[in-house]
């Protein structure tokens, strides 16, 4: 079943739950978007794959607090996206969800969550990203290209970093990481960024 409000589409996915599909119709991008926690009293807890992809009017996301799960490419493209707060909620966010976010500065991701995808914030804006305790692997291109990111503290739990999860961040100046991780191969391998060690 498919319910249309307030300029948004979603999907039944069970008796309790939806899934946010984008707007509707798509043409009616909108700058800033409130995602309701319930829709007919179903709780929205889903955030679709490429629900927003390529929205590139979209400036600010305000999602609900029963949030738990923010699919491939949900953010991916939205050019001006420059605000969005991730509730604590959220245990999942599929692989590029905000690739190519390139007015997204500051993001703080959930304490719930235990791993990040690949290409999470590719060619994105980034500069301040806080990330939570209880990540064990930074993945493939997840910070790929982002060239405002200047300083990143990976947490105490980090036990590998991918070859490629920091290429062409060109003015990352600092990486503070735990003892387990004794370098971080940058730039397609020209050169081994050497890191601080995670102080406790």
């Amino acid at each position: 079943m498919v319910i249309h409000e307030n300029g948004l589409s979603y999907s039944v996915i069970n008796e309790h739950d939806v899934k946010v599909m984008g707007f509707y119709p798509r043409r009616e991008e909108k700058a800033r978007i409130v995602i309701p926690p319930h829709v007919e009293g179903y709780r929205v807890a889903v955030i679709g794959k490429k629900a927003f992809y390529e929205c590139t009017k979209l400036r600010q996301v305000v999602l609900p607090a029963y949030l738990h799960t923010i699919e491939e490419e949900a953010f991916g493209l939205c050019d001006k996206l420059e605000d969005i707060v991730l509730p604590e909620s959220v245990r999942q966010i599929g692989k590029g969800a905000f690739e190519g976010t390139l007015a997204l500065q500051k993001v703080v991701l959930p304490r719930n969550l235990t791993a990040l995808p690949e290409a999470l914030f590719y060619d994105s804006a980034v500069s301040d990203v806080t990330l939570p305790d209880n990540i064990n692997e930074i993945p493939a291109a997840c910070f790929y290209d982002c060239r405002n990111l200047r300083r990143i503290v990976l947490p105490a739990t980090v036990t590998s970093v991918a070859p490629d999860a920091f290429h062409y961040c060109m003015n990352l100046e600092e990486v503070v990481a735990p003892k387990s991780i004794d370098h971080i191969e940058m730039f397609d391998g020209e050169k081994e960024w050497q890191i601080k060690p995670l102080k406790r």
